[in-house]
C-alpha cells in the first residue's frame, strides 16, 4: 500500500493574487533560499537579540525579545525540519519509497517533533496554552473534524492537539498559498493532505478532492476542515452573507445573520466527507481567543496571553447525522449557531472579568495593605 500523493485542486480566481510556482521550482528555487535565510537568521541571532533588548529599555516589557526568540528557534526547526524531509527522502531510495506506509509513519513522527517543539517554546514564550472544555478520552474509530477558522495559530494549535494528545493521524484540507512555506510544502505533500484553490470554476474538482481525501479513513485517522474557508473578519461575514442572498440562499443568509463570531459554513465540503466517510463520527470544534486579533499591531500589545485559548470538542456518532440534503444543510447551520452562541459566552466572561479587575483596581479594598498578611485577590 502506497500513500497517494497530495496536489492542488480547484481554479484560478481574483483570490489568488500571487500564484504558488510550480512544485519543481519550490523545490529547487524556494526551499534552499528559504534554508539559506534561515540559516543566516540563526547565525545573526546574537544581533538581533541585541537589538530587541535595546528595543525593549525603551519600549519596556520584553516583547521585542519574545518575538525574536520565537522567530530564530522557527528559523532553526525550519532548517532541521528541511535537512529531515530530504535525508528521509535519501534514506527511501531517492523517493522510491517515500510513499509507503513506514516512511508515512516517520514522516508523521517528524511532525509531532515539529509541532511540539514549537508549542513548548510558544508556551513560554507567549504563554499560550489550550484548555478544552469537558475533555473526553480518546475513542478509537475515525473521524471527521469541522472546525471553526480563526487564524493560522488556531489551526495548528488544533492540529498539534489532534497528533500530539489524541494520537491522531491528521489529513487536512489547506489552502495552496501554504506552500510558500517549504516545510509545510515538503512534509504535508508526502502525507495524505490536499491542498486547495478558491474559485468558482473549480468547485466540482475541489469537492472530488475533498471526497477522496475523506474515503478510506482508518481507526487512528482524523480528516480535519474548516468550512468557513477563510479566518473569520467582520467584513468578510458582510460579504459572505451578501453572496448567499444574492444565490438565494435567504434561509441561509438569515441564519448567517443571526451568528456574529463565526463566517457562514460553506456545506459543500462538509457533506462531500460525509458522503464518502459513511462510518466517521462527526466532531465539531470551537476555539476562543485569537478571533479578535486582527493586526499585528494588536497581537503585540497581547503577548503574552493573559487567558489560555478555550476550545470545545463535540463528537456527534455517524448515527445522529442526517441522511437528506436540506436535512444536513440545516443540521450543519444548526451546529455553527452552537458554536457561535459558545464564543460569545466565553467572550461575554471575559469582558466580564476583566470588569471586575478593572473595578478592583480603581477601587482597592479598604484593608490595611501595609499588612504583609493581606492579598488583592
Amino acid at each position: 500500500m502506497t500513500w497517494g500523493r497530495s496536489r492542488v485542486v480547484g481554479s484560478g480566481g481574483a483570490t489568488d493574487m500571487i500564484r504558488v510556482p510550480p512544485r519543481l521550482v519550490r523545490r529547487t528555487v524556494l526551499a534552499p533560499v528559504v534554508l539559506c535565510c534561515c540559516i543566516l537568521l540563526v547565525v545573526a541571532s546574537p544581533i538581533l537579540f541585541l537589538l530587541a533588548a535595546i528595543g525593549d529599555l525603551f519600549a519596556g516589557g520584553r516583547r521585542s525579545l519574545r518575538f525574536v526568540a520565537f522567530g530564530v528557534t522557527y528559523c532553526a526547526y525550519e532548517v532541521a525540519g528541511l535537512l529531515a524531509v530530504f535525508w528521509l527522502w535519501i534514506v527511501s531510495g531517492a523517493g522510491a519509497r517515500i510513499r509507503t506506509p513506514a516512511f508515512a509513519e516517520r514522516h508523521y513522527r517528524l511532525m509531532a517533533w515539529w509541532l511540539r517543539g514549537l508549542q513548548t517554546v510558544a508556551t513560554r514564550l507567549f504563554h499560550i496554552e489550550v484548555h478544552i472544555e469537558e475533555r473526553r478520552p480518546p475513542e478509537p474509530g475515525p473521524i471527521l473534524v469541522f472546525s471553526r477558522h480563526g487564524g493560522a495559530g488556531n489551526s495548528l494549535l488544533l492540529v498539534a492537539t489532534l497528533l500530539l494528545d489524541y494520537g491522531r493521524r491528521p489529513r487536512i484540507i489547506m489552502l495552496e498559498k501554504l506552500q510558500w512555506e517549504p516545510l509545510f510544502d515538503t512534509l504535508l505533500n508526502r502525507l495524505p493532505n490536499r491542498f486547495i484553490r478558491h474559485g468558482a470554476s473549480g468547485r466540482e474538482a475541489q469537492l472530488e478532492a475533498i471526497g477522496a481525501l475523506a474515503s478510506g479513513l482508518g481507526d487512528r485517522d482524523a480528516f480535519v476542515l474548516f468550512p468557513e474557508g477563510h479566518d473569520f473578519k467582520p467584513q468578510l461575514r458582510e460579504r459572505a452573507i451578501a453572496h448567499l442572498r444574492k444565490g438565494g440562499h435567504h434561509d441561509s443568509a438569515a441564519r448567517a445573520e443571526r451568528m456574529a463570531n463565526v463566517l457562514p459554513p460553506r456545506h459543500g465540503g462538509v457533506m462531500a466527507a460525509i458522503r464518502n466517510a459513511p462510518d466517521a463520527d462527526i466532531v465539531f470544534v470551537a476555539h476562543t481567543l485569537f478571533e479578535d486579533v486582527g493586526s499585528i499591531g494588536q497581537l503585540w500589545q497581547r503577548i503574552p496571553l493573559k487567558e489560555p485559548v478555550l476550545a470545545r470538542f463535540w463528537r456527534i456518532p455517524v448515527a445522529e447525522v442526517p441522511e437528506g440534503t436540506e436535512e444536513q444543510i440545516a443540521w450543519l447551520y444548526g451546529w455553527w449557531s452552537r458554536i457561535d452562541a459558545w464564543i460569545s459566552d466565553k467572550v461575554t466572561e471575559a469582558d466580564e472579568v476583566l470588569d471586575d479587575l478593572s473595578e478592583e483596581i480603581a477601587a482597592p479594598p479598604t484593608s490595611d495593605l501595609s499588612d504583609p498578611s493581606t492579598t488583592l485577590p
